[in-house]
């Protein structure tokens, strides 16, 4: 586990650590949940199943998730079609305008949600904003990702791709 200092206050106090249980451990079962998504569908981590699941949990205002938005856009673009969804949820109580500003500003085309009083946050144990967990075809968790530093992100590429279909005439 990492912790990264920050030297701005509000950036502190938008990637709080939060006081809440372990996050799930790698080889348990990802906890089911169904929320809104900020175009009004319903989304339920049920309805991916055999697909696999990169799950993150940020905040608006959050720094290393704003930082990391675009990483998660490019494992979206680059690997929907070979069984990769992104789905993030944010908390922190962000109002759904500044949230859809994120979105729009970020160029997000994957699904986003708001956590409803960081509901699911507490299910999956989260300790700071961002946490990633790449979840399996069958719903099990493989990783966990707690926070986020340039580089992280070939971690959790090495996690998701191996549970990928590969495209037709490349090796995985």
């Amino acid at each position: 586990m990492r912790y990264v200092s920050l030297a701005a206050p509000s950036a502190l106090a938008a990637c709080a650590t939060l006081a809440f249980a372990a996050p799930i451990q790698e080889g348990k079962a990802a906890p089911a949940f169904m929320v809104k998504t900020l175009d009004g569908k319903s989304l339920q981590l049920t309805d991916y199943r055999g697909k696999v699941v990169l799950l993150d949990f940020g905040a608006v205002d959050c720094p290393p998730c704003r930082i990391e938005m675009p990483v998660l856009q490019q494992f979206h673009k680059q690997y929907a079609k070979q069984g990769l969804v992104v789905l993030s949820l944010l908390e922190m109580k962000p109002k759904p305008t500044d949230a859809r500003k994120m979105v729009k500003e970020r160029g997000l085309t994957f699904p986003v949600a708001i956590d409803p009083e960081e509901k699911f946050g507490k299910l999956y144990g989260l300790e700071s904003h961002p946490t990633a967990f790449v979840i399996d075809r069958a719903g099990r968790v493989v990783k966990v990702e707690v926070g986020y530093v340039k580089g992280d992100e070939q971690e959790i590429e090495a996690a998701f791709k191996p549970l990928l279909i590969p495209e037709r005439g490349k090796q995985p």
